[in-house]
């Protein structure tokens, strides 16, 4: 399991009083093995602690900056009407011919699909197809474009284990 994917688990349990190893499986999408070893090795580390006579873990503050999360303030309300605007702004710069690149994949993770009502900002992975040549600032830009200053949301390029984690796909 890549480390930014268990660090993206553990910035998702930053309004969660406690959680269980079934969380980390569901949310990872692995067995109850391979929860158990990266369960283990948080712990080593410093970044969760099993909460006394349970199976329950917390996130230790080390673990929460290590994962750089964020207390949760946003309305769920909020985010999720960002991620539904910017996934009309992609389909519309998909259609556009004029556009530099096109988004081929865009999957979105975070809190916000754990129920709760206050979150941090949604992460959005997004994989970009030049339509013409350019250089590495100019798919920056496009991402800057394309996230228009959205606070509810974090643009990041796409990355394999985005989509093997529990997300919701935009493109």
């Amino acid at each position: 399991m890549p480390l930014p994917a268990v660090l993206s688990f553990l910035k998702d349990t930053r309004g969660a009083l406690t959680w269980r190893p079934r969380d980390l499986e569901e949310c990872l999408k692995v067995g109850r093995q391979e929860a158990a070893r990266i369960l283990a090795i948080l712990e080593m580390q410093g970044y969760v602690r099993r909460k006394e006579n349970s199976d329950e873990y917390l996130t230790t503050s080390a673990g929460e900056s290590v994962a750089g999360s964020k207390a949760p303030r946003l309305k769920r309300e909020r985010v999720e009407a960002a991620l539904d605007t910017l996934a009309e702004r992609i389909a519309r710069v998909n259609r556009d011919p004029r556009a530099a690149f096109t988004v081929r994949k865009a999957v979105a993770f975070g809190d916000f699909l754990s129920g709760r009502n206050e979150l941090q900002a949604a992460d959005l992975g997004v994989m970009l197809t030049r339509r013409r040549a350019g250089g590495e600032d100019q798919e920056e830009a496009f991402l800057a474009e394309l996230r228009a200053k959205n606070r509810f949301v974090h643009l990041r390029r796409y990355q394999n284990w985005m989509s093997e984690r529990r997300h919701r796909r935009l493109v």
